[in-house]
């Protein structure tokens, strides 16, 4: 099978994510041809480890559009994909369905949706010759996958032509990278540490909240637990933090911003350490912080964004409305103080396990792909 990720913003970073793990998964476990079809930036070492076997093909910035240099590339390449994987509903989206199916009309397009809810308020506003406009371009996809299970149902039911298409393909984590970190699962090492991954500063992510609602926790200077804060701190924003120290001076040793951590075994090892993630963003369209943390058995304590609640089911965690700093700290001091805090940790990392590992994603969506 040829299969090919077209995606002009690909950096080596995205190859860790959905844009090179998908293909990347579909070679290994399956035996696809899988290539990314890319704008080149920079280096890409994770080719030679992380994804290693995935080939790259760089589209040449012939007319320095997205559309038009990917439409190039596919009127050259279309007859030797088998299978041909984009993203969103874009203007670039549509061009690229439209060139594929011309020169390789028996081929198939996997659309990946990474979207929203706002993507289906945007639907929902549509005229009816802007929902024509649509449904042209999502005819011509053979296969739709949506990452969230609540926006799956709901597109389904907003484009009854395309129900048969859509299936639920969320985001993952690669467990068998983790295993050859050496980085395993286990309650007794970790530390009594609330952990953020989040670019800190930055006005969605909405970080002072999260310091806010730590600093109200009853007597949290004595209780022996921290609030470490990963990520890069945006500009400006170190103002905030020196006036938070000022205003509460009894947290400077314990609330410790420890800047943006590139390593993935040292990012992956913060999350081993915690006990608790807590991320306080207005928006995420998935949250890939979340599944991370969940498969190190991070409990999660967070404003109810993007996949937050596939993870925390019943009592494995608690999420809170965005911009509610009150319940955030009442919810963060009663899962501090909760001493079933251990089975709730285990049944965070079982979920995680079972619904977002990498290889258990791409194997339902192979079996999609055979399908077709």
């Amino acid at each position: 099978m040829r299969y090919c990720m077209e995606y002009l913003k690909t950096a080596n970073v995205n190859l860790i994510k959905d844009m090179g793990m998908i293909p990347y998964k579909l070679y290994k476990l399956y035996g696809y041809d899988s290539k990314v079809a890319t704008y080149s930036y920079g280096e890409y070492p994770y080719l030679e480890n992380e994804v290693k076997g995935l080939k790259i093909d760089f589209i040449n910035r012939k007319f320095k559009s997205l559309s038009l240099d990917g439409v190039s590339y596919l009127r050259k390449n279309a007859k030797d994909i088998d299978v041909l994987q984009i993203f969103h509903c874009t203007l670039s989206s549509v061009a690229y369905a439209n060139t594929y199916k011309f020169y390789n009309p028996k081929g198939k397009i996997y659309l990946k949706l990474d979207c929203s809810h706002k993507l289906v308020e945007r639907i929902m506003q549509l005229g009816a010759v802007e929902l024509k406009i649509l449904n042209l371009f999502l005819n011509k996809i053979d296969l739709i996958s949506v990452e969230q299970e609540e926006l799956y149902h709901k597109l389904k039911k907003l484009l009854k032509q395309q129900e048969h298409k859509f299936i639920n393909i969320p985001n993952g984590i690669d467990y068998d990278y983790i295993n050859s970190l050496g980085l395993t699962y286990d309650f007794s090492e970790k530390e009594n540490i609330i952990l953020s991954v989040a670019r800190i500063g930055a006005e969605e992510k909405n970080v002072p909240m999260l310091l806010e609602a730590f600093a109200k926790i009853t007597n949290i200077d004595k209780s022996g637990w921290k609030l470490h804060l990963v990520g890069a701190i945006e500009e400006g924003f170190n103002l905030y933090i020196e006036d938070y120290y000022q205003r509460y001076p009894h947290l400077k040793d314990i609330v410790i911003f420890k800047g943006e951590i590139t390593d993935r075994k040292t990012l992956y090892d913060e999350y081993r350490k915690a006990k608790i993630f807590s991320l306080t963003s207005e928006f995420e369209s998935f949250g890939i912080a979340f599944i991370e943390a969940a498969a190190f058995g991070d409990v999660v304590v967070s404003t109810d964004v993007g996949i937050a609640k596939e993870i925390v089911q019943g009592e494995n965690g608690e999420l809170v409305a965005t911009k509610d700093t009150e319940g955030l700290s009442k919810a963060l001091e009663k899962a501090i103080f909760n001493s079933n805090l251990e089975s709730i940790s285990q049944k965070t990392y079982d979920i995680c396990k079972e619904k977002f590992d990498w290889n258990k994603i791409v194997a339902n969506l192979h079996e999609h792909i055979n399908s077709l």
